[in-house]
């Protein structure tokens, strides 16, 4: 009819969840441990077994669909590190994921937006931190994060061992500016890495 709005069909957005670790049900492990599966497949034994491999998270932030599936997902653990002679408190992000059928709709960037703010209000910290593969390395500088380039001192959960390694590393400002990142020296994660 004339002068009528055309019908619109509203999807309900996924659900945001900030939750503490010590916080999360059975049900929201099972969730996050099936979209770590269909994020990364050839790791399904891991997050078969756990929902989270290396350091354990501390805080959890994901979206969620009504039926309480896991969409995406990122979690991490505030940690007081070294950087060379400093001593710098961050929050380790591991297990960033969307699933493949929910990718390419703004998921990813929409939980680094809300990181931001949970590292400055809800859980303060110096800076974001995490490592990384080479092909994503991108998509986290679009969304805030910066690359340093210096050693990095961890301990392999796969082995137990400590090791050394120049892989891609990225930090995000939370409560202190870029500039206060101590750039001499190793990074010591004093723990595993996420």
């Amino acid at each position: 009819m004339a002068g009528q709005p055309a019908s619109v069909t509203v999807l309900d957005a996924p659900r945001l969840r900030f939750v503490a670790e010590q916080d999360l049900t059975p049900a929201d492990h099972a969730a996050i441990s099936a979209l770590l599966i269909s994020a990364f497949p050839q790791y399904w034994d891991i997050f078969g077994a756990a929902s989270w491999y290396g350091g354990r998270p501390d805080h959890r932030l994901w979206l969620e669909e009504p039926d309480g599936a896991a969409v995406a997902h990122l979690d991490f653990e505030r940690r007081v590190i070294g950087v060379g002679n400093q001593e710098v408190l961050v929050a380790g992000v591991g297990e960033v994921a969307t699933h493949p059928a929910w990718q390419g709709q703004g998921l990813g960037r929409r939980l680094m937006g809300e990181l931001g703010r949970v590292l400055t209000t809800d859980t303060p910290v110096s800076f974001g931190y995490l490592g990384c593969r080479e092909a994503v390395v991108g998509f986290y500088e679009r969304v805030g994060w910066h690359r340093v380039r210096q050693t990095i001192r961890d301990i392999d959960p796969a082995t137990g061992q400590w090791t050394m390694s120049e892989a891609p590393t990225l930090i995000r400002p939370a409560m202190a500016p870029l500039a206060a990142w101590p750039r001499e020296g190793v990074v010591d994660l004093r723990g595993m890495w996420w």
